[in-house]
C-alpha cells in the first residue's frame, strides 16, 4: 500500500511561502507595495493630484478623517512633496474635510459610547494631529453637569461588579476607571461616593474622601 505524504511531509514538494514573502510567479504584499509607491512617485501634475484624491476618497469612505490623517494616507503612498496639500486643500474648500467638526464629533462620540472626557480625549484628538486650539474648543463642548452624569451613569453600571467589596477597595477600583477615562479627582470622587452610598457599600472602614486617598491609579 502506498504511504500517505502530505505537502509537509514530501521531500519533493516546493515550500509554502512565508508570511509577507511571494508566491511563484507573483510579488511579496512588501514588493506591491513598493512599485506602488514608485508609481506613485513617478506621476506628475493632474494625474498625480487625481490619483491621490481617489486615496484619500476612499479613506473618507470608511470614516472621518482629520487634515493630517489624510496628509499621512498620501504621503505613505509615495506622492511627491505638495500633492497631499493640493488635494486636502481642495476637500477642505468643498466641505469634506474640516478639522473643527471633526474634533467635535469625535469628542461627541467617544463622551456618549465609551464615557471619555478631559485628558483622555486631549490625548486621543492630539493622535489625530490636531491643534490645540481646535482641542480646546472640542473639550469644551462638554459641560461640567454632562461630565459629572456621565461620571455617576458609569459609575453605576460598575457598581455590581464591587457589591460587597470593602468600601476602601470598590471606591479605589471605580475612582481608577473614571480617571483612566480623563475624570477629575473631585467629579470621581463625587459620582463614586453617592453610588456606593445608594448601593449601601461599607463594612465600617473609612471612606477613602475622609483620608484624603483619591485612589488614582489604584
Amino acid at each position: 500500500m502506498e504511504a500517505y505524504q502530505d505537502q509537509e511531509e514530501d521531500p519533493g514538494a516546493p515550500e509554502r511561502p512565508g508570511p509577507g514573502e511571494a508566491r511563484e510567479g507573483r510579488p511579496s504584499p512588501a514588493e506591491r507595495a513598493r512599485l506602488m509607491r514608485e508609481r506613485n512617485a513617478a506621476l506628475e501634475g493632474p494625474r498625480a493630484v487625481e490619483a491621490a484624491r481617489e486615496v484619500a476618497l476612499r479613506q473618507l469612505d470608511t470614516r472621518a478623517r482629520s487634515r493630517r490623517e489624510l496628509l499621512g494616507a498620501i504621503a505613505s503612498r509615495g506622492f511627491r512633496d505638495g500633492v497631499g496639500q493640493e488635494v486636502v486643500a481642495r476637500l477642505e474648500a468643498v466641505g469634506l474635510v474640516d478639522d473643527r467638526a471633526f474634533a467635535r464629533a469625535l469628542v461627541r462620540e467617544r463622551f456618549a459610547a465609551r464615557g471619555r472626557t478631559g485628558p483622555a480625549l486631549v490625548a486621543e484628538l492630539r493622535r489625530k494631529g490636531l491643534d490645540g486650539d481646535t482641542i480646546d474648543e472640542a473639550v469644551s463642548t462638554i459641560s461640567a453637569d454632562d461630565e459629572y452624569d456621565r461620571a455617576r451613569r458609569l459609575v453605576e453600571d460598575r457598581a455590581r461588579s464591587v457589591r460587597g467589596m470593602p468600601r476602601r477597595a470598590a471606591y479605589r477600583r471605580l475612582a481608577g476607571m473614571l480617571a483612566r477615562k480623563g475624570y477629575g479627582p473631585d467629579v470621581s470622587a463625587r459620582a463614586v461616593c453617592e453610588a456606593l452610598d445608594a448601593l449601601g457599600s461599607g463594612d465600617g472602614e473609612d471612606g477613602p474622601w475622609q483620608d484624603g486617598e483619591a485612589g488614582w491609579g489604584a
